[in-house]
């Protein structure tokens, strides 16, 4: 297995473990009626994309004509041929098409005859999708999307088949925020393509390295059908199924920001430089500093990003018992003393409940404040009913004309987000910590 094949199954491993070209401005298209007040955005280069067109599909299996606000490319094809090309960026074309105006384009006449299994679990997780971001209060269709795309590996099978592995870069802008440029980095596709001749191709298989894909497909994330695969009848049960419960908890939580939390009264000596802390955030974002270790491959990123963050906004290492939040070397260690890792500073539930029970020295946070509450360098928690899995750092707040808070922007690692909404997360459940300060 190669270098970057090990790498890619750390990161799938990671990912079902985890808490952890120019594109139109859209200045002629009809604007939400929410209203963004940014601080300073970073300005980030545009990459030039590959462009490749693709061969008209017969009338009667035409997909809905693409809305033309976004664009797909290959920054790096590697050995893939134009065909092969061609079938990746028509499908990912489709995925953000769906995505910019919340309607589903069905992928099915990309993918193999038979490949039902991976034809209705992809149109499962794309409907899925949609129904969580047109839950939202924050317009979260695209005004425009630039994607680029890298072939990481290609291997060719036996029976004439290719695997690829995918990296993608995307800069989405929605509606409700059209003057940022949200981000999302380093994301891992693998694609099994089948060969119709002539260099003309169709989908076998497609996953992405998400709890998302993991969920929803469970025992078909990442393989091909099989003579075993249940039949036509049954797939769609069971997809239908899988995307039922997972949408009644969605809205079970989206409902629950509206009135969870409780308002406290929490002072701290000295203050928290929120500034420091998302300039922080946005700057590691797709990178990783060398003064830290990396644990995507290890359970994420997130929450070690996140503490890095704090670190940097001001707030000190505590070692003063019984609250440790600390990383002075990678050697698990909750002792109270200047040595090794806290599990505080790197897992998600163990540093919620440093942030709830810490007394005396060290970070002063509301850990379950009322969700519109927030502020830039806040934190958001978020996961599942059974534990929280993920974190990210607020780097600012989207809100109506009213001044009503109805999103944030946030930035983190595993996944690689800058400015992104956290509305369009799949993680539903989400539980806002409020940073006050520190106690010296």
């Amino acid at each position: 297995m190669t270098a970057f094949l090990e790498h890619f199954a750390a990161l799938l491993l990671a990912g079902a473990l985890a808490g952890c070209a120019s594109v139109p401005s859209g200045s002629d298209l009809p604007r939400s009626d929410f209203s963004y007040s940014a601080s300073s955005q970073s300005e980030q280069p545009a990459s030039e994309a590959v462009i490749l067109p693709l061969e008209e599909p017969d009338a009667e299996d035409s997909p809905p004509e693409p809305l033309g606000i976004g664009t797909v490319g290959f920054a790096d094809p590697g050995e893939m041929t134009l065909g092969q090309q061609e079938i990746v960026l028509a499908l990912m074309t489709r995925y953000y098409d769906t995505l910019a105006g919340l309607e589903l384009q069905k992928p099915d006449d990309l993918f193999t005859p038979g490949a039902d299994a991976q034809r209705l679990g992809n149109r499962a997780i794309w409907e899925y999708i949609v129904e969580i971001r047109k839950m939202q209060r924050a317009d979260l269709s695209l005004l425009s999307y630039q994607v680029e795309l890298t072939c990481r590996n290609l291997e060719e099978g036996e029976d004439g088949s290719v695997t690829l592995w995918v990296s993608e870069d995307s800069i989405q802008n929605f509606r409700a925020t059209p003057e940022v440029d949200s981000e999302q980095k380093n994301v891992y596709h693998q694609f099994t393509l089948t060969s119709l001749g002539e260099d003309r191709w169709t989908v076998t298989a497609h996953s992405q390295m998400e709890r998302l894909y993991w969920t929803v497909m469970g025992r078909y994330a990442y393989r091909r059908s099989s003579p075993s695969t249940p039949s036509l009848t049954e797939l769609e049960a069971y997809y239908k199924e899988q995307t039922a419960r997972m949408l009644e908890a969605a809205r079970e939580d989206v409902a629950r920001r509206l009135s969870q939390g409780e308002e406290k009264a929490v002072a701290a000596s000295h203050p928290y430089d929120r500034e420091r802390a998302v300039a922080y955030a946005r700057q590691w974002v797709g990178d990783r500093s060398s003064s830290w270790p990396d644990y995507s491959r290890n359970g994420g990123n997130c929450q070690n990003f996140v503490s890095q963050c704090l670190l940097a906004g001001g707030i000190p290492m505590d070692i003063s018992a019984p609250g440790i939040w600390k990383w002075y070397g990678s050697t698990p260690d909750n002792l109270s003393r200047a040595a090794g890792r806290s599990a505080s500073w790197s897992a998600v539930e163990d540093f919620l409940s440093y942030a709830k029970e810490n007394r005396g020295y060290g970070l002063v946070a509301v850990t379950d404040a009322p969700y519109d509450t927030g502020r830039p360098g806040d934190i958001i928690h978020m996961g599942t009913a059974d534990r929280w899995r993920h974190a990210v750092l607020i780097s600012d707040v989207v809100t109506d004309e009213e001044g009503n808070v109805v999103d944030y922007l946030i930035c983190s690692n595993t996944a690689d987000l800058r400015d992104f909404p956290v509305s369009a997360y799949t993680y539903t459940r989400q539980l806002l910590i409020r940073v006050e300060g520190w106690n010296g």
